[in-house]
């Protein structure tokens, strides 16, 4: 374990250099080695370090936000993304990137590197991302959610999974503050939106009492509901895409909460990015339901296969529990249904917003899909546990 130092482009090589496993999988002398920083995200610095033999992604925190140094960030938020690709790489495979290397005093995890894919946000854009992509989403959440949850794990399992990830304090605090909490006040300064034209909605939004009581309902599920170890920030930008290889990354976000908060999060910016560009609105309703009927097959297979058996599924079997799941993905759906408006207002007039609005034509045209986001987001928050299908949820969107 080393000391902590925030590291170059040359100290990152110097450092890799000293790791026999790196100098094997690198290739030839560190000499030839390059580094590149590719930093993208709003929290940490991101390198691809390549030689003769290979290439790794390296990613270090920095003990404050990367696009803002005036905000002080503890440095553990790496390390809670190499523990979460620890607990879920058994359940999910290559569905997220292998892990080469922790250090935890560097604080730095390095990784494979995704030089052929792309990110998905970028592709939809774009508009050439590979249709069915939201059925390796489905799959992803419906595996890790089932392999961490109680029915998969005796409660001893899951208290210290729970216990690890509940100590990842200040990402989970940014996720309430800026998700559940920041977009509804009309004094905080980290909300901004297209004015005058969006200021008379804003302003209901931020007053209407009933709205609050149902998002009050929302921070109630996230901060009391613990399903199963959660990515806590799955969106269009953390995943990366090459034809049909679908990868989860940056799952430093990850605690244990309701399972509806990932599949919500993902699926409020394929509405986002439907809204914005509405060509792609059949597309976006196809890889919606997609990612339902994905993520309910591949939960169901475990489910139903038994080969994990924790503690709260030890009196039942497949036969005699239709009702308990009928239950079961109405509670998550109304989740996801809920969590999804959150994520539309917050991406639409909070702190860290999404890059599909600028994708419109004119600002007429990015104005109104921001509307429409916001108004999306209002019914779908205040009608959460209403619905019932997917059917109605896309009726909703």
């Amino acid at each position: 374990m080393s000391a902590y130092r925030p590291l170059t482009a040359s100290t990152l090589i110097d450092y890799l250099s000293s790791l026999a496993p790196m100098q094997t999988r690198l290739g030839g002398n560190s000499a030839d080695w390059t580094a590149r920083e590719v930093s993208d995200g709003n929290l940490n610095t991101v390198f691809i370090v390549s030689g003769p033999a290979g290439s790794v992604c390296c990613k270090q925190s920095l003990p404050y936000v990367r696009v803002d140094p005036a905000w002080a960030m503890p440095l553990e938020r790496t390390l809670f993304e190499a523990r979460w690709m620890q607990a879920l790489s058994p359940a999910v495979g290559h569905q997220i990137p292998e892990l080469y290397h922790l250090d935890e005093g560097l604080f730095l995890i390095v990784m494979e590197n995704l030089s052929t894919h792309h990110v998905l946000r970028n592709a939809l854009i774009a508009g050439v991302a590979p249709a069915g992509f939201a059925a390796r989403i489905g799959e992803f959440v419906g595996h890790a959610s089932y392999a961490t949850s109680w029915r998969a794990l005796a409660f001893e399992d899951v208290y210290a999974l729970r216990d690890l990830f509940s100590r990842n304090l200040a990402l989970t605090r940014i996720t309430v503050d800026l998700v559940l909490t920041d977009p509804y006040r009309t004094d905080c300064p980290r909300n901004r939106w297209i004015s005058p034209e969006l200021d008379d909605l804003v302003e209901s939004l931020q007053t209407d009492s009933v709205l609050h009581a149902a998002v009050e309902r929302m921070q109630e599920r996230f901060l009391s509901s613990s399903q199963a170890l959660l990515h806590g920030d799955l969106h269009t930008g953390s995943v990366m895409i090459s034809g049909d290889d679908v990868r989860v990354i940056d799952g430093e976000f990850a605690l244990y909460g309701p399972i509806g908060f990932d599949l919500g999060m993902f699926l409020a910016n394929l509405a986002m990015n439907a809204y914005a560009q509405p060509e792609h609105d059949d597309w976006m309703r196809d890889e919606i339901a997609l990612l339902w009927s994905s993520f309910r097959r591949a939960y169901l297979e475990r489910w139903e296969a038994g080969a994990q058996r924790g503690d709260m599924a030890s009196l039942t079997r497949p036969a005699s529990c239709a009702a308990e799941r009928t239950r079961f993905f109405q509670q998550i759906l109304h989740d996801c249904a809920g969590f999804a408006g959150l994520e539309l207002i917050r991406r639409t007039i909070g702190f860290a917003q999404i890059a599909d609005y600028e994708a419109g034509s004119n600002r007429e045209n990015e104005i109104e899909a921001r509307r429409r986001a916001l108004l999306t987001g209002r019914t779908l928050i205040q009608k959460a546990f209403q619905i019932d299908t997917i059917e109605a949820l896309l009726d909703q969107i």
